[in-house]
């Protein structure tokens, strides 16, 4: 009985495979995979990475967006206004607890979730 499950199982997911399709536990575990390749920080256990993407607002104008995802990381430009429209494609949270958005538009860097209208 066990063989025929297995066998049923690894059926759909040729099909799948050779249809184009992935299926969601598969694409979660490619992330999960990618994401913690690409950040050696998680390997310790210091930075938890979620891969997700969106867009959000800043909450003022000036606040910081820095060249890492740590308060004491360089500030490479400030917002512009509140309201002004950001887009993340990841979110981290470091060693403290804190969280942060990764930021592709309308410049590169990371910016407080405290400072912006997504979910902290």
């Amino acid at each position: 009985m066990r063989i025929r499950t297995l066998l049923a199982g690894v059926t759909m997911g040729a099909a799948l495979v050779a249809g184009g399709i992935t299926a969601p536990a598969q694409a979660a575990s490619e992330t999960a995979m990618t994401t913690a390749a690409s950040d050696s920080a998680t390997a310790s256990g210091q930075t938890v990475v979620v891969a997700e993407a969106g867009w959000t607002n800043a909450l003022r104008a000036g606040d910081p967006v820095r060249d890492t995802y740590y308060s004491t990381g360089s500030v490479l430009w400030r917002t512009s206004s509140a309201g002004q429209p950001l887009h993340y494609y990841s979110k981290k949270v470091n060693r403290y607890g804190s969280t942060w958005y990764q930021l592709d538009s309308p410049q590169w860097g990371w910016i407080y979730c405290g400072n912006v209208a997504a979910p902290c």
